[in-house]
């Protein structure tokens, strides 16, 4: 059943143009070109920009408060719409929306994305559960099993397991934009290890360093990312003697030239809800060493063909998987060439869109029974 312009609003309350946004406009843009009018509600300038230059409807409001004032203010802009279907995309916006939704006949679709590890259990939510949500979307098989055995009211409502999408004609390998990254980072051309992500407690990058300070003779590590750790990390780094450089946010479309210039992208968050850095390196042919936990499981996989994953808790095991792919030319080509055919044949964005057009469909199905 097509959607026929079904009218679909995303609320988003993330404060950067990255993860959870990223994936938002991808969506956004999928169901649109599936004849779905679609309009993006956040309260950030830094998000909203970017969704507007890639020619996403967006409506900025006041989204700072969950109170009913801000319900009362998000409903009438929904009404204004004419919002057949509300996705929420984190704990605090499955609240407002609730707030916004509630005795309407709005569907309200939660795309579970958050990195706690136990589901929110606050009055709001549950009573999202039992009057408001139709459908619940996880990203990942493993993070709907513990969170549904953590929270059996969620079960109320039907789930999906849709899983991030990447576009491969954007991340790709490309020799060209990885000369232009270097030059224009003044990297030179020697090897280097990546990271990309925010620089925050959870993404651990203190144990990438810790990692980096066991391999003898180790690559400059490179930060793509900003937040409140780097001045503690640059200490760790100098009182460790690695060799590390912060290059800030860097614009999403120099992207490809980071991973594809890359030897090798470090990932150390052992709570990633899904990891969309980590499968845009695949896409990019990057070897990738990883935790073995959290989403990264099912984006790398475990047999060890397409990136490496190593004990959460060991840094000298990331140290030795990074080494290994540092020294065998023959185990790098193979795995850069399977990381791709992984991203592209398990994780496209075709394959992503058509799984939330038949969630979409059926929340607003059963939205309309009520």
């Amino acid at each position: 059943m097509p959607m026929h312009g079904l009218r679909v609003a995303f609320l988003c309350s993330a404060d950067s143009f990255r993860g959870s946004a990223v994936s938002l406009m991808h969506l956004a843009q999928g169901l649109g070109g599936r004849h779905g009018v679609v309009r993006v509600f956040t309260g950030c300038d830094d998000v909203a920009g970017p969704l507007r230059a890639e020619g996403v409807d967006v409506q900025q409001m006041d989204l700072s408060a969950t109170n009913w004032r801000t319900g009362k203010a998000l409903r009438r802009e929904l009404a204004a719409f004419g919002a057949e279907v509300l996705i929420v995309d984190r704990p605090r916006d499955l609240r407002l929306g609730l707030l916004a939704t509630v005795g309407s006949k709005v569907a309200l679709v939660n795309r579970y994305n958050s990195h706690a590890a136990h589901p929110p259990r606050d009055l709001l939510t549950r009573l999202a559960y039992r009057f408001g949500v139709r459908q619940t979307i996880f990203l990942t098989h493993e993070k709907a099993k513990r969170i549904l055995a953590k929270a059996p009211w969620m079960h109320r409502a039907s789930h999906h397991v849709i899983p991030e999408g990447v576009c491969d004609t954007q991340f790709r390998p490309d020799t060209e934009a990885a000369a232009q990254f270097r030059a224009r980072y003044m990297l030179g051309d020697a090897p280097f290890l990546l990271t990309v992500g925010s620089l925050t407690r959870e993404k651990r990058a203190d144990f990438l360093i810790d990692a980096v300070r066991d391999i003898p003779h180790a690559p400059t590590l490179v930060f793509c990312g900003v937040g409140p750790l780097q001045e503690s990390l640059s200490a760790q780094a100098e009182l460790l003697d690695v060799k590390v450089r912060f290059l800030g946010q860097v614009p999403r479309e120099e992207l490809r030239g980071a991973f594809s210039a890359a030897s090798v992208l470090v990932h150390a968050c052992e709570v990633e809800t899904f990891g969309l850095s980590v499968l845009e390196a695949m896409a990019c042919g990057c070897p990738v060493v990883g935790v073995n936990a959290g989403g990264l499981v099912e984006v790398v996989g475990t047999d060890g063909l397409a990136g490496l994953l190593v004990d959460a808790l060991a840094p000298e095991a990331m140290a030795q998987a990074v080494m290994r792919l540092l020294s065998d030319t023959e185990l790098t080509q193979r795995v850069r060439l399977a990381a791709r055919e992984r991203a592209q044949s398990r994780f496209s964005l075709a394959r992503m869109t058509e799984g939330y057009e038949r969630a979409v469909l059926g929340a607003w199905l059963l939205a309309s029974l009520y």
